[in-house]
């Protein structure tokens, strides 16, 4: 590997583990969510979302870390889900306290979403080309789920 080759796999790494930071501090957001509901349940929309996020995070560490073999990228491929956008309906109002947090939350996953669109178009390695596809994919779903959440 030359100069070129090196400096690229520093660029690529470092935009890894950035993205790694924003799904970090966006998960917590997430996470945080049980503790506001007061006792009521979290919907499975959001469960969804926050296993989805806990599965980016594992995909970004296996690549950064060089562990993220093709095979299992195919297989997180293979197994995305589909959330049926039309049986979402926005919250009711039990769920006031947690409309401004998940308005917050909203805005971090469409700022990653725009991130990872953009490393997507950039990237010249097919590879972290496709796993980038993926998480803008995914990360557009979480915006859409989550503004039909709120209305």
């Amino acid at each position: 590997m030359g100069a070129f080759g090196f400096f690229r796999n520093t660029v690529q790494r470092w935009l890894l583990r950035s993205a790694q930071a924003m799904e970090e501090e966006v998960s917590a957001h997430f996470e945080d969510l049980p503790e506001e509901l007061a006792g009521l349940k979290l919907p499975p929309v959001l469960t969804a979302i926050v296993e989805e996020e806990r599965e980016h995070r594992r995909l970004l560490r296996e690549l950064i870390a060089g562990r993220l073999p093709e095979q299992e990228l195919e297989k997180a491929l293979a197994a995305r889900r589909v959330h049926p956008d039309h049986e979402v309906t926005p919250l009711g109002p039990d769920y006031a306290p947690l409309r401004e947090k998940l308005r917050h939350i909203a805005r971090h996953e469409r700022a990653i979403y725009e991130f990872f669109r953009g490393l997507h178009r950039k990237s010249r390695i097919p590879f972290v080309k496709r796993v980038f596809r993926f998480l803008a994919d995914q990360e557009e779903v979480h915006v859409r789920l989550l503004e039909r959440l709120l209305g």
